[in-house]
């Protein structure tokens, strides 16, 4: 879920660095960090025991779980997880079965072996696998399924990305990215990979003050509209991409948004409108979304008059947000309202 998140100074770093990575000229201070326990608080990893072939991590449940580094037949239960391991270039044993379609840069899971589903995992088949080690989150990372996991092997981590303060979201993000990465040993590729991020997200954030108007992001799902807000799921368009929220009382809970009728896009007439079709995401037959939004007084606003109206990448925005690849997906597809 693309969530809000002020930019935490630890993000702020990765951009600054950007150039020192690209160039590999990394500083001995960040190489540093990345390889002894200090951290932002999220997970960690000690040189001492990467020495001994192992890593420590801290997960998203509050365990210390000792992780063998570069561990050989991974399950992994979470789209975010899968495009951060892919992204990295760590290959994966088995994974949840996909409903909708893989984004190109997934193409090669789709020959991967599937263990159930995201909210019913294939635990019998998982355990015939012997994986090495097994990481779960978002719609899998619970307590229930860690359980179950747990008698399969002790080897399981959570990698959800959860926080009580939704400013401090993105900084969960990159060290969920970096503790991952430190598993396999690919920290520099990590860092360089979140700079980039960073850099997409500031990017679309300078296109969208100098833009102006007001932005809505609506999500539709079974011919239903369903509108987001500040604060919403989908908040990081208005506190992270910098795009200006319309006036509307929406709520900030809810994992389907506020049920609205046409008359509001009217009432509210943005300048811009961002369109999640839901259905399609998930491999649910249903109406398109632009076409469920093509009516008359949609047609009136600002929005439609100046063909700024664009759906988005339902795997990235919906399936898989907590990773980098996602985030720089989410801002391209928000250049094209710009």
């Amino acid at each position: 879920m693309l969530v809000s998140a002020s930019r935490s100074a630890r993000t702020i770093a990765l951009t600054a660095a950007l150039g020192l990575v690209l160039t590999a000229c990394g500083s001995a201070s960040a190489e540093k960090k990345t390889e002894t326990a200090a951290g932002t608080g999220q997970n960690s990893a000690t040189s001492a025991d990467k020495a001994n072939g192992t890593v420590i991590v801290k997960d998203a449940q509050g365990r210390s779980v000792k992780v063998a580094a570069n561990p050989g037949k991974v399950v992994v239960l979470d789209w975010s997880v899968a495009r951060s391991l892919t992204q990295l270039g760590v290959p994966i044993a088995a994974l949840p079965k996909a409903n909708g379609e893989l984004p190109t840069d997934l193409t090669p899971l789709k020959s991967v072996k599937t263990v159930g589903t995201l909210f019913e995992p294939d635990y019998e088949g998982i355990a015939e696998l012997e994986p090495d080690l097994i990481i779960i989150g978002g719609r899998s990372g619970n307590a229930k399924v860690l359980k179950e996991m747990s008698k399969i092997t002790p080897n399981v981590i959570d990698m959800s990305v959860r926080t009580d303060d939704p400013k401090q979201r993105m900084e969960v993000i990159a060290d969920r990215y970096e503790t991952l990465a430190s598993i396999w040993g690919k920290s520099a590729q990590a860092r360089t990979n979140l700079a980039a991020m960073d850099k997409s997200i500031s990017d679309v954030k300078t296109k969208a003050a100098k833009a102006g108007g007001t932005t809505m992001f609506v999500q539709v799902s079974g011919g239903k509209v369903g509108a987001y807000g500040p604060g919403s799921r989908f908040s990081a368009v208005w506190s992270e991409f910098g795009f200006k929220p319309v006036n509307a009382p929406l709520k900030k809970d809810g994992g389907h948004g506020d049920e609205i009728n046409q008359e509001f896009f009217l009432k509210y007439n943005p300048s811009r409108i961002v369109v999640l079709d839901r259905s399609r995401a998930i491999g649910q037959p249903g109406k398109p979304a632009l076409d469920v939004l093509n009516s008359g007084l949609v047609n009136k606003t600002d929005a439609a008059k100046n063909k700024k109206i664009s759906t988005v990448d339902g795997f990235s925005w919906y399936l898989a947000s907590d990773t980098p690849l996602s985030y720089i997906a989410a801002a391209n597809d928000l250049t094209k309202v710009l």
